[in-house]
């Protein structure tokens, strides 16, 4: 306990330090950093009131300062998506109290709604300049690069960090060992709950470090971008998960279409680097041509997880369409392990008893209307990266470029594991939704505060177009 508190206390005691000298923009770089850190079993527990977690008390102390610290508005007015989050809050409170474990099902909400939805706030009304953007960005990277440091450990030492902090019971099991499974071996998981949300995160983050490597000047800087971009490699193939493997092919691969030449050299360079690591470890290429032969095989064991999600979604079906208030509203959030539904993979039964599927979970946990709300702000935030994208001029659209494979590589992993509703990689994709709403209008600001002293310097040497913008040469 007395770890516990030190770690908390000196985590708090940092981020009010560096906002009296930094200023709150650095703190909400720092305070990224520590959102991906920390693990569930750094929480503070009070039996039978609440659990204070490490990042609630991030949270807690930006709210705190984001009040007592003066900063500059540069945001948008309005709070984006505001009225799909109060309405999407509304309805998981609304399949709360029809649940059939109402308090599970009301701590869930209220959890969400302070861990995600405040955290998106605080971002979204904060962040004010791209070059924050970039920071926060950069503390993202900075905490998977440790998490990645702690992941090799695991798979080379047999050691795990979480094994030195006391153990929790969560969704998972218990925590505080070796994640072994029978036919894949050793799995890192790092500071995550499962080496799935590890890897959901790393999917994520290794494109975020791509973009940070072009634009970054200082050396320095660049040089940790670049051992962390290897740290982050090497962690997610020790993840041994399938989902986030493709999730990082698919975005890697968009990006070499849509990026600028620069990234395009890196990423070459990188396709090719992979390809000199296949011949020279074919051990390698045979562990991932392994698991690609024990997916298709529908009759071994990496096989049938595979299928149980085609089976899962049958069965959510099925027990909502029992009635109709639980159609609309299904059985409340948290509720699937209660639900104890049946099937069969091949003729055998089967118990399921984890919903590996974040949409499943949506339908069945609030009905076909909660579904809906829910999904709703999603698809918003996508199509407004997307045509955000389409409309900001080169190279200024890259970061836009980057918030989409973000986006996109975790609504892949969403059908496939249930990590929307807990974990530092849900944190992580309502600090991504925050900086890609705030992005364009920071950068219009910006470009037309440039354009205005221009406009004021009569003797001015060289053309608008030759000014830098944070580093960056304006289009």
């Amino acid at each position: 306990m007395i770890l516990l508190i030190s770690l908390n206390l000196f985590v708090v005691a940092t981020l009010f330090v560096v906002a009296r000298t930094k200023g709150f923009d650095r703190v909400l770089a720092l305070a990224a950093f520590f959102l991906v850190l920390f693990p569930e079993e750094t929480k503070l527990s009070f039996p039978g009131l609440f659990d204070l977690t490490t990042q609630r008390l991030v949270t807690m102390a930006l709210l705190v300062l984001s009040f007592a610290v003066p900063r500059p508005q540069s945001g948008p007015r309005n709070l984006p998506l505001k009225t799909a989050v109060i309405a999407l809050c509304g309805w998981w409170l609304l399949s709360a109290v029809n649940s059939i474990v109402f308090w599970a099902s009301l701590k869930s909400v209220l959890s969400q709604i302070f861990d995600y939805y405040i955290v998106y706030y605080i971002f979204v009304r904060n962040v004010s300049s791209t070059a924050t953007v970039r920071r926060i960005l950069f503390g993202i990277v900075a905490g998977l690069t440790v998490c990645s440091f702690f992941g090799i450990l695991e798979a080379y030492a047999q050691w795990t960090v979480i094994s030195a902090l006391p153990p929790v019971m969560h969704r998972y099991g218990m925590s505080g060992g070796l994640y072994i499974d029978p036919t894949r071996g050793l799995r890192v998981y790092s500071t995550f709950g499962h080496p799935i949300l590890f890897g959901c995160a790393l999917a994520m983050g290794i494109p975020i470090a791509l973009y940070l490597v072009t634009v970054t000047k200082v050396r320095a800087q660049k040089a940790f971008l670049w051992i962390g971009l290897m740290m982050m490699f090497l962690a997610i193939y020790k993840t041994s998960s399938r989902g986030p493997w493709m999730a990082l092919g698919m975005s890697l691969a968009t990006m070499l279409l849509l990026s600028r030449v620069k990234l395009k050299k890196y990423l070459t360079v990188l396709a090719l680097l992979a390809v000199t690591v296949l011949i020279a470890r074919p051990g390698i290429w045979e562990t991932l041509f392994n698991n690609y032969l024990g997916t298709v095989n529908t009759h071994t064991e990496e096989g049938e997880s595979y299928v149980y999600r085609y089976v899962l979604y049958d069965l959510v079906m099925q027990e909502l369409n029992r009635s109709l208030p639980r159609a609309l509203w299904g059985y409340g959030p948290q509720s699937f392990p209660f639900l104890n539904l049946h099937g069969e993979i091949h003729g055998r039964p089967m118990n399921f008893t984890s919903c590996d599927s974040s949409f499943a979970a949506f339908l069945v946990e609030t009905g076909y209307i909660g579904f809906i709300i829910t999904v709703l702000p999603l698809i918003m935030v996508f199509k407004y990266v997307v045509r955000t994208y389409r409309s900001i001029a080169s190279p200024y659209n890259q970061l836009c470029l980057v918030f989409l494979v973000n986006l996109g590589a975790f609504y892949f992993e969403m059908g496939s594991v249930y990590l929307f509703g807990w974990g530092q990689q849900t944190i992580m994709l309502w600090v991504v939704i925050a900086l890609a709403m705030t992005y364009p209008s920071l950068l219009t600001s910006e470009r037309r505060m440039m354009t205005a002293k221009a406009a004021s310097c009569d003797s001015l040497p060289i053309p608008v177009a030759g000014f830098r913008l944070n580093g960056e040469r304006l289009a």
